[in-house]
């Protein structure tokens, strides 16, 4: 963020906060697709994929775990890209594109409870890896040290954001494919291996549970998650290339870690006789080298874990209970309550755990991308651009909080068992097709009334419409770094224009976090006193200022 004065102080600053509660303005998204990626690439090379595919095979065979992961990546990767794509040409990530796409400003907030569970769950299974790789090696560790040890250190990793998560992705890559060539090179030359290809478990998965294929694809949809993490990673694109930058972020991405981690690990534990936790059998095999091999696998995919963890807490907090001590310290809770779930034994269960939160993730993800692809482009129906800011957003969107209610009145019995294991298996596809079709439906019904209120808090930079929509078709791209700022009146920081709405409440220019966490207004500018009483006084900076510093595109 722009603060009154520059120097190493305000750049430490900005490098914390990341803009966790704000649109990242074009001048700091400069970050090149090269770089992103080898963030990505963090979670796509985490030991948690090596494990699932591992398991995979063992229980469904190795053409269905193959077949899973080419539909994976297409599906995933596609999602991936499109918002990745939104992202980049927004500056928004998944939590506030959610806001302008369907589901309003508090009911982004249950959406983000959903995601913020997701890192904690990856934290868990992760942590869980990394405590069996140094426990087989050094018994006479207890595993509750282990986790504890684990819980602190990725505090000060993630405390600084991408500017530090970046580095240690690259700086770790080299250590991580020494160790990878090493491991293919055991892996070959294994005499353990079972056949690849051919290989088909003793003991089938659970026939009344469907088809095994179905079964796996039913796990993979749980991942759809990684199609936000892709948006929160691709807003530090610059717009100007926002699509080769998607396609790398979004979807290559999808592809390594489906089609290249996750069969690996199929491969790996084949040839290893059938051992699917790589914190057991690399130990086994290279001993002290094994561990630090895992060491290093986990800390570069659970620093991403916890980073994007700390942004979900960061925007819940913020909106509900109006608290804003800043992103980093939300890098606590995602520790201490991932901590927890490691505690909790949580990676014993790792196929019924994806399958459950499949329900949840594939809810929130469809309705908002139906909202996207149907509601705004299509239909007409949602406001091309993505309305994010409280003074231009409702509470509550019945469009995504009705088709998420929906998804999860009818999924949630699937998962808990309802409908028997084959109910279970298909919770995640009804839950995800019944919010991708009840997000148009209701749109349609309400006629789309409820994405923008009336209000008087208008967006005070001239490139942007004056409450968020006007007569604009398409959503605005800003491409160019913004030479005016000004300062919020109550926190008294400098920021672009676009941060700014004009406050009838605080009667000046108020930044959107600020407006977010304001107790007291109750909502003014969009109440009938405020609307009877009109404009607040007019914001000096739009004197000022007479002409656009921002284009205008299709995103």
């Amino acid at each position: 963020m722009m603060t009154a004065s520059s120097g190493e102080a305000a750049g430490w600053e900005e490098r914390r906060e990341d803009y966790a509660l704000r649109h990242v303005p074009a001048g700091y998204r400069r970050w090149g697709a090269i770089s992103l990626t080898g963030v990505m690439m963090g979670v796509a090379t985490a030991m948690f994929f090596l494990a699932w595919g591992g398991q995979l095979a063992m229980a469904y065979g190795t053409v269905n775990t193959v077949i899973g992961m080419v539909v994976g990546t297409v599906f995933i990767g596609g999602v991936a890209f499109i918002l990745a794509r939104i992202s980049s040409a927004t500056g928004l990530d998944s939590d506030l594109i959610t806001r302008g796409s369907g589901f309003g400003f508090m009911g982004s907030a249950i959406t983000s409870l959903i995601y913020s569970f997701n890192f904690l769950m990856f934290f868990a299974f992760e942590g869980t890896i990394m405590a069996t790789a140094v426990h087989d090696r050094w018994p006479v560790i207890p595993n509750w040290s282990i986790y504890v040890v684990i819980g602190v250190v990725f505090i000060p990793l993630t405390w600084w954001g991408m500017t530090v998560v970046n580095w240690l992705m690259w700086a770790t890559i080299p250590i991580y494919l020494a160790f990878l060539g090493w491991t293919v090179y055991l892996a070959a030359t294994s005499t353990k291996a079972l056949p690849f290809w051919s290989y088909q478990p003793a003991h089938p998965a659970n026939p009344a549970a469907g088809p095994a294929l179905l079964q796996v694809l039913a796990a993979v949809l749980a991942l759809i998650s990684q199609a936000t993490i892709a948006a929160d990673i691709g807003r530090f694109i610059p717009a100007k290339n926002r699509t080769r930058g998607a396609f790398a972020v979004g979807f290559v991405s999808q592809l390594l870690t489906f089609c290249g981690c996750t069969l690996l690990g199929a491969w790996l534990t084949l040839s290893f006789g059938g051992s699917t936790n790589p914190g057991a059998y690399l130990t086994s095999l290279m001993g002290v080298w094994g561990v630090l091999f895992v060491i290093v696998t986990q800390l570069r995919i659970n620093v991403t874990n916890v980073y994007s963890g700390s942004l979900a807490y960061a925007n819940f907090f913020c909106r509900v209970f109006h608290i804003t001590p800043g992103r980093q310290y939300w890098v606590v809770l995602t520790s201490v309550a991932g901590t927890a779930l490691m505690f909790g034994g949580v990676f014993s269960h790792l196929n019924a755990v994806l399958t459950f939160e499949g329900v949840f993730v594939m809810a929130w993800i469809m309705a908002i991308t139906s909202d996207i692809v149907i509601n705004k482009k299509l239909l007409k129906l949602s406001p091309a651009n993505f309305l994010y800011k409280r003074a231009h957003t409702y509470k509550f969107n019945p469009v995504g909080v009705g088709a998420l209610a929906g998804a999860l009145i009818v999924g949630l019995p699937l998962a808990f068992g309802l409908a028997g294991p084959f109910g279970q298996t298909l919770a995640p596809f009804v839950s995800g097709g019944l919010a991708f079709v009840l997000a148009p439906v209701i749109a349609a019904a309400t006629r789309g009334r409820y994405y923008q209120p009336a209000t008087v808090a208008r967006n005070i930079d001239p490139a942007l419409p004056p409450v968020g929509t006007g007569d604009t078709d398409e959503a605005v791209v800003t491409t160019v770094p913004e030479s005016e700022h000004e300062n919020c009146i109550t926190c008294q920081q400098r920021f672009e224009l676009a941060e700014f709405v004009s406050c009838p409440f605080h009667r000046g220019s108020i930044c959107s976090v600020c407006c977010s966490a304001e107790k007291s207004c109750r909502d003014l500018c969009k109440s009938a006193k405020g609307l009877r009483d009109g404009d607040p006084v007019l914001p000096p900076v739009l004197i000022r200022l007479s002409k656009p510093v921002a284009s205008g595109r299709g995103a």
